[in-house]
């Protein structure tokens, strides 16, 4: 909407205290004006919204006693898909964040209120089927195998980054049992490892060849996928009809 306003980090947005100045002026030139604002990329913290909202509230109160209402609020992303860590239900973050506007902007608000859900709608769609292309023991890490995909941080799995996104994976294997590993991608760059730190277990029986399935992928993974970086071709997507029981498969 025309004059929205949003704070979301040191890169984007402003604080709320330079959003007055800038809401007000725009009011005042006869624009309907609104806030937005953005808790975090796969928020695990459903009450995460309240305080901005408290925020938002504010200036709410601050634009009314110049005589002007705020036309809407863009309560940002933020609603996660499933990964390694534990997440609540959407109910339970639909409950939160309904309680949080009613305290604060009050139930009889008359203003556009918007999300943006879209981690949270494509996550889950997703599968990445990769191929495991070496698997080799490091003296200077005894303890662990290091297992190197057909995919890595350069070809759709950018969010692995700091390991930030922590996808669930699944392997083969006749239940022999699970070993440390570290993951890695399979271009030369030495930042191309998408898990060290986090221990994740793979099959003892794991070999060269196997195919692992990463899950919850449907975000944010073909579309950062490069256009030949060390001469790796980007992610080929499959889209299978949505019909029960179907994914979408980059």
């Amino acid at each position: 909407m025309p004059g929205l306003i949003g704070w979301l980090s040191r890169k984007f947005g402003c604080t709320a205290g330079e959003a007055w100045p800038l809401l007000l002026q725009a009011a005042r030139a006869g624009l309907r004006v609104g806030v937005s604002f953005h808790v975090g990329s796969q928020q695990r913290n459903p009450g995460a919204w309240d305080r901005p909202l408290g925020q938002v509230a504010q200036l709410a109160r601050q634009l009314a006693a110049k005589g002007h209402e705020l036309a809407g609020v863009n309560l940002g992303g933020g609603l996660p898909s499933r990964h390694v860590d534990p997440t609540a239900d959407i109910e339970t973050y639909s409950e939160a964040i309904a309680g949080s506007v009613a305290t604060h902007l009050g139930p009889r608000f008359g203003g556009l209120m918007m999300v943006e859900p879209g981690r949270y709608l494509v996550g889950d769609a997703g599968v990445i089927r990769t191929e495991v292309v070496q698997i080799l023991r490091r003296a200077s890490d005894p303890d662990r195998r290091w297992v190197f995909l057909d995919v890595g941080l350069f070809n759709g799995l950018t969010e692995t980054l700091g390991e930030a996104i922590r996808y669930r994976i699944q392997a083969p294997g006749d239940g022999s049992g699970t070993g440390s590993v570290v993951l890695a991608g399979p271009s030369c760059d030495s930042a191309d490892v998408l898990y060290e730190t986090y221990q994740y277990r793979l099959p003892l029986d794991l070999q060269v060849g196997d195919h692992l399935e990463i899950l919850g992928t449907g975000a944010y993974t073909s579309s950062y996928s490069s256009v030949g970086f060390n001469g790796f071709p980007p992610l080929t997507s499959y889209y299978l009809p949505a019909t029960a029981g179907s994914e979408l498969t980059s």
